[in-house]
């Protein structure tokens, strides 16, 4: 949501003097006219933003301005730490943990001791999002090469189970489509790629630096979608009345619609990768695809080719 945006980008330009409107795009996967725009917002709200230009330049708040704790209160700072140690624990992050001891160190006292009462009332498990501990690794080593601007030698399985070695100027680590992902621009594609983090084998960072290309992640998702890569594709699932539950449980009453028979019919985005067809595959015969007709045709063959497997 907006409102969110521009209360995070507030609480960061508060943290930091002057910062570019192309590091806010990257930071807040949106584009650099949309930061623009969002500054205009921001000061028109009564918020004093200041703007430097020049290549040292960038937006910044008044010093005299201040934010009144009271802002955040004992509990939002509770659900903040809840949310940041789950993160640590997922990713084993080092700079993530002194950012959660800085977070705990913001707490009064009083809420303090309250801590560890809160955390029985709300457990968060995002423990496959960080995958295993290689995973862990590798997360790691992308995120030292993006902090200094050096290259990255990655060992990488495309979704065609192609192994290629490849040489990647990263530039934004990503949560995406249910997994984690690296945006960056490939030495020998000479364009700009995604790379799913669980299919990178091994990861090296190398001596060279270079310097960081214009395009935001944000920009790159909005066409996304007519580039070359892994398609994202579009499905229609029904669901049968069997697993009811479990679809008005994983989706939203707005993401889906009554079908014949008590069934559910909703659609899907993601990449069109093995991912797509083994979370189609695992719901057996209780879903149906209904478009489009190429992922019917593929799940078709792949069902023919299990059930002679098992003959």
């Amino acid at each position: 949501m907006k409102i969110d945006r521009l209360l995070s980008i507030i609480v960061y330009l508060l943290n930091h003097e002057l910062v570019s409107a192309r590091k806010l795009a990257e930071r807040f996967g949106v584009s650099t006219r949309t930061i623009i725009r969002d500054m205009e917002t921001i000061d028109l709200a009564g918020i004093p933003v200041i703007s430097v230009q020049g290549p040292d330049g960038g937006y910044g708040i008044a010093g005299s301005y201040k934010m009144d704790r009271q802002l955040m209160s004992g509990d939002d700072l509770c659900h903040i730490v809840t949310a940041l140690q789950s993160l640590s624990d997922s990713m084993g992050d080092r700079e993530m943990d002194g950012t959660l001891e800085k977070m705990k160190g913001l707490l009064p006292s009083r809420e303090s001791d309250l801590l560890d009462q809160r955390s029985e009332r709300i457990s968060i498990d995002l423990s496959l999002l960080g995958g295993d501990p290689r995973q862990k690794e590798t997360f790691r080593l992308i995120r030292d090469a993006l902090d200094a601007n050096r290259l990255l030698k990655i060992s990488y399985t495309s979704n065609k189970l192609e192994n290629t070695s490849r040489i990647v100027e990263p530039l934004t680590v990503a949560f995406k489509w249910r997994s984690w992902y690296l945006y960056g621009w490939c030495r020998q594609r000479e364009d700009y790629r995604l790379f799913r983090l669980s299919r990178i084998k091994e990861a090296e960072i190398l001596p060279e630096r270079f310097r960081r290309r214009e395009k935001s992640f944000g920009e790159f998702i909005e066409g996304y979608e007519k580039e070359q890569g892994i398609p994202v594709c579009e499905v229609i699932l029904e669901f049968s009345k069997e697993i009811r539950a479990l679809v008005e449980e994983y989706y939203s009453p707005e993401e889906y619609r009554e079908g014949a028979e008590g069934s559910l019919i909703t659609t899907v985005r993601m990449p069109e990768d093995g991912w797509l067809y083994g979370f189609i595959l695992s719901y057996g015969p209780h879903v149906t695809v209904l478009e489009p007709e190429h992922i019917r045709i593929k799940l078709a063959s792949m069902a023919r080719q299990i059930s002679i497997k098992y003959k």
